[in-house]
Order: C-alpha cells, then sequence, then structure tokens
C-alpha cells in the first residue's frame, strides 16, 4: 500500500510538472494564434488567455507604423529580411534566428532629462547609433523585423518595440515584430543557432 502511494505521488507530480511545462511552452504559440484570429477578422476566438495580449500587440503596431509576422511566415521568407535580435546581451548565447545581427535595447523608452522623448543614449543602453545605423544598413525600404524574447507587450513594452520605433524615427519604413518573439520561434521547432552573431558589441 506505501508503493502504491508513493507511486501514485510521483505520478501527480509529473503531470503537475508536465502540465505546468507545456502551459509555459505554449503561451507564445497561443498568442500567435490570437493575434492571427483576430487579424482574420474573428470577433471570439478559443484562446482567451492571450486575447487581451493579442489586441494590445495589434493596437500598438499599428499606432508606431509597423506591422506583425508569425514565426512561420518568416521562416518562409527569412532570406527577404534584415534580422535584428534585440535580446539582452548574453541571452543570444542560448541562441538565435539564423542569420540575425544583435542590437540590444532597454525594455521601455525612457525620456530625457528635460521630459522630453527619444533618449536614445537610455534606450540604446550607452550603444553608438552609428553602429544600430549599420546594422540596418542603408537601404530605408528593406524589410526589418526585430524580436525579443516575446514576453514584454504592455509594461514593459519590450525591447523589440522599442528598437522598431527608433528604427521608425530614423527613417526605415518597412518593419516588421516578430509575434511571440523567440519563445514562439523556439516554440514553433523552427531552426536556431549558437552562431556568434553580427553585431558592434561582444
Amino acid at each position: 500500500m506505501k508503493k502504491f502511494l508513493i507511486c501514485c505521488i510521483a505520478v501527480w507530480l509529473c503531470i503537475g510538472c508536465s502540465e505546468k511545462q507545456q502551459s509555459k511552452e505554449s503561451k507564445y504559440l497561443a498568442l500567435v494564434a490570437a493575434v492571427e484570429s483576430l487579424e482574420k477578422g474573428n470577433s471570439t476566438t478559443n484562446i482567451t488567455s492571450r486575447l487581451d495580449d493579442a489586441q494590445a500587440l495589434i493596437l500598438r503596431s499599428k499606432f508606431s507604423g509597423y506591422k506583425l509576422i508569425s514565426p512561420q511566415e518568416l521562416n518562409k521568407n527569412n532570406d527577404e529580411f534584415v534580422i535584428i535580435a534585440s535580446l539582452p546581451r548574453g541571452i543570444y548565447n542560448l541562441g538565435l534566428i539564423p542569420h540575425a545581427k544583435f542590437f540590444e535595447f532597454a525594455q521601455s523608452p525612457s525620456l530625457n532629462e528635460d521630459g522630453s522623448d527619444w533618449n536614445w543614449s537610455a534606450d540604446g543602453l550607452e550603444r553608438n547609433q552609428e553602429d544600430f545605423l549599420s546594422l540596418l544598413g542603408e537601404n530605408k525600404q528593406a524589410k526589418i523585423v526585430f524580436y525579443d524574447n516575446g514576453d514584454d507587450i504592455l509594461s514593459p513594452v519590450g525591447s523589440a518595440h522599442l528598437g522598431l520605433i527608433w528604427a521608425k524615427h530614423l527613417g526605415y519604413e518597412n518593419l516588421y515584430r516578430l509575434i511571440g518573439g523567440f519563445g514562439a520561434w523556439k516554440d514553433s521547432g523552427l531552426p536556431t543557432t549558437t552562431e556568434v552573431p553580427e553585431c558592434c558589441q561582444m
């Protein structure tokens, strides 16, 4: 009887851990599905867990002048994009989307001391703006996609959003944000690389 109880407890713990892991892994894909559902004009969706986040992401992208792209769509057209990973320095060592360049941004925008917008020093984490422009390239019409880990949407807004609004401010027009970030990319089973990214700071 004692062995039976121990086995039951062990099975219960394993199931609980598995469900928690599945929930953690699937939240990125749930966001992708919710965004795609809303963009197709579906007013209701069975993916209610990320519906608010999806609506916020869509509104923010429209207000800020960039588009949203799914992991599958980016993977299919990877060679058409300049891909910028705005992940925190060091995290990119755990993997990147192939051919991604790296430029770290803060999680949310900062004001200048006089209260005005566009504080590059704080937003770009003291990095040189010329290095950022060099990564983006001279073609202001190029397709450029930014991604972060996929966790930040509302507050903080996420480093991908910050990179995008700076690119827009600097004159780039064909901008995209990866829905669900690197989390959705990995959970979709798409290829990653651990090669050192092209970047200005190592």
